[in-house]
């Protein structure tokens, strides 16, 4: 393999890490405890702060065709802080914000240089190590219509700022059309969150975006303090060829509803199982399982 050769897949490989790392980031949706009983409605009427740890074990951080001795021993992880704040226009209409931080430790390595048995100067051996740190940061606004307590839907737009060294987030300023709808009403909560973005600015020397994410949600409240939540990110890059960019997590988990302190707050443990992933060269870099833990707090508007 050529050096030029080598870059590019080197490039390419950590590109695929990166997108999986902010598909996961991109998109979080609301999940708030509901009662049987008619109230305001529950998305647009409470300000949250939320943390998300996303943990996906046993990934590979480069084909075999960069590193033969890859092997399925690293993890990718995730965690995003996002502020969820309403802005009330008037009676008929809402403005709803997110804002994501994402902070995630990546699988990379660096090349060691030595002599090939040739006697030419050669790549021998890789030196592999987490990269962590601050990535890209995502604000998004949705302008919302009051449909009354069992109906959210919004038309919005987000925007995407690299934020990270260059290794860890995705080297460009991207944007695109956002759209939600969620049914509420009773013990459940069914709907979704879409965007999809396209790179207009950035490093020339990065690869372009051009990504779409949504995230499903379905909860049922078991009763006051327990729920039962399923919320996966489905993802996919569609500068991947023949449709190998695609991620489809399956599963779901448990959440509990609490006061500390007279402050209501939520937390879950779920875990999915990732049952189509990307391949880059060939391979499926990425760990089978995704671990998610998310803790809110809701501050009644």
């Amino acid at each position: 393999m050529s050096p030029t050769t080598f870059l590019f897949c080197l490039r390419k490989s950590r590109a695929l890490i990166r997108f999986f790392a902010c598909g996961l980031g991109i998109l979080a949706l609301e999940s708030v405890p509901v009662s049987v009983k008619a109230r305001p409605n529950p998305i647009t009427s409470y300000t949250r702060l939320w943390a998300e740890w996303d943990v996906v074990p046993n990934t590979q951080w480069a084909p075999r065709s960069i590193d033969p001795s890859a092997s399925q021993d690293r993890s990718v992880q995730i965690f995003k802080l996002q502020p969820v704040v309403p802005f009330r226009i008037n009676d008929d209409w809402t403005v709803l914000t997110r804002t994501i931080f994402r902070f995630v430790s990546l699988p990379q390595a660096d090349p060691v240089l030595g002599v090939s048995p040739a006697g030419l100067p050669a790549v021998v051996d890789f030196d592999q190590k987490n990269q962590a740190g601050l990535s890209d940061v995502s604000p998004t606004a949705f302008l919302v219509p009051n449909l009354g307590s069992d109906w959210t839907v919004g038309l919005g737009s987000s925007i995407v700022f690299p934020t990270g060294d260059g290794t860890i987030d995705s080297g460009k300023v991207s944007a695109g059309p956002a759209f939600l709808a969620f049914y509420h009403s009773g013990p459940w909560i069914v709907g979704a969150r879409m965007r999809n973005i396209w790179s207009f600015a950035g490093d020339p020397e990065r690869d372009d975006v051009n990504t779409l994410v949504v995230r499903g949600l379905l909860r049922y409240q078991l009763n006051r303090s327990w729920y039962l939540i399923s919320s996966p990110i489905i993802a996919s890059d569609w500068t991947q060829p023949e449709g190998k960019g695609w991620i489809v997590p399956v599963g779901g988990g448990l959440g509990y509803s609490f006061r500390l302190g007279g402050q209501p707050m939520q937390v879950s443990l779920e875990g999915y199982y990732n049952a189509v992933k990307p391949q880059f060269a060939g391979e499926e870099l990425l760990g089978d399982w995704t671990i998610r833990t998310q803790w809110q707090v809701r501050f009644p508007n």
